[in-house]
This record gives structure tokens, sequence and C-alpha cells, in this order.
């Protein structure tokens, strides 16, 4: 490695050291924290362990605060996706560029494909799920922000009470649940949300027209 990849090395882990430190300084403002823990990882700024883990422990700590531990992670991380949005709808299709044009073909058929469903997968997923480009693409193939909105809080609000139930139900044996069993838990939740759909979808064709 020539002097210019040790000095790009040296610079990214000082500010991924800066980034674990403000984490663990956010972490002490305990519900606050989580919510400005969630927006800062769902715009995009990587912080070691992400919301889920921290929204695990702070209800291990205090289980009965896991709804408004719950209910901050959300809001944060829906937050969060609209910044991405943004930032997807002011740069178009160049939001996109550094994402490879397989990557830019695949999630453009899967919002033409159904956009509200995109969306819940892509924060139900686990890594290596690309969730933030499916965010960005939202905004930059002009996905409305209602339709955005409202996949995010669903799919983060099962995601984090998902999270929050196994920190308050297991306590430290929580997080290695989650780390061996999320492929498992996120697919079981992914169908189970699918399935909510269709069966409104059904129930709706078939309630009689009364026009």
């Amino acid at each position: 490695m020539g002097r210019v990849g040790y000095v790009h090395e040296g610079r990214r882990g000082v500010v991924l050291g800066s980034l674990n430190c403000l984490k663990q300084y956010l972490l002490t403002l305990g519900i606050p924290g989580i919510f400005l823990i969630a927006l800062l990882d769902s715009a995009a700024v990587p912080l070691v362990g992400g919301p889920d883990a921290v929204v695990l422990l702070l209800s291990w700590q205090k289980p009965v605060q896991l709804p408004l531990i719950v209910l901050a992670a959300v809001l944060g991380s829906t937050l969060g996706c609209l910044v991405l949005y943004r930032i997807g709808r002011a740069g178009g299709e160049l939001a996109l560029a550094r994402f490879t044009p397989e990557k830019r073909i695949w999630v453009k058929e899967k919002i033409d494909r159904n956009a509200l469903w995109a969306v819940i997968t892509a924060v139900l997923a686990p890594p290596p799920f690309p969730t933030k480009l499916v965010i960005l693409a939202a905004g930059a193939f002009n996905v409305s922000w209602g339709r955005l909105t409202v996949g995010v809080l669903a799919g983060r609000l099962v995601r984090y009470l998902v999270a929050g139930y196994l920190g308050a139900r297991f306590g430290d044996q929580a997080a290695e649940i989650l780390k061996e069993q999320y492929p498992t838990i996120s697919l079981v939740l992914i169908v189970g949300v699918m399935l909510f759909i269709l069966l409104r979808r059904v129930r709706r064709k078939a309630q009689p027209d009364n026009s």
C-alpha cells in the first residue's frame, strides 16, 4: 500500500473512531440518544452496531420504557430516511451513480413493481441488503414522500418492536439470538407484512361498491 493509501486509511480510521465516540455519548442520553442514533444511521452516517443493538440494550436495561424506546427509534429512522430520500430526489439518477448499473436496474424494477413493498422490504431486511440504495432510489425515481414514510414507519416499527421485545425478554442473551436468527426473523416478518397487505387488498376488492 502506497503513502496515499496509508493516509486514506488513517483518515478513515479517525472518522470512524470519532463516530464511535459520538455513538457512545449518545447512548448516555437514553431515549433522545436512540432517536439521534437511528436518525444518523438511516441518513447514511456509519455507526458501529446501529440502532438495533441500541434498542435491544436499552430495552434490556429499562423494559418498562420499551414503547418509548421503539417509538424514538422508529421516528429517528424515518426522519433519517427522509433525509436520504431528499438527497435522491434532488440528485435524481446522478445520486445513484456510485452504484453499479446492475444494482440500479434491479432497484428500479423493484420500485416500478411496487414502491411501498420495496421500501418495507428494504427497512426490514438484514445486512447486506442495500437499504440505503432503495431509499435513495425512491427519491431519484419520484416515489411520493407519503408512500415512503408509510413504508419506513411500518417496516421499522415491526423491526424495532422485535429487537425491543428480545432485549426485554432475554436480556444479555438477546444480542446473540438477534445475531444468529435475524435473517430468519426478518424473512418471517417480511412474509407476514406481505400477507397483511394482500389480505387488505382482497378485503377492499370484496367490499361492495356503494356508489
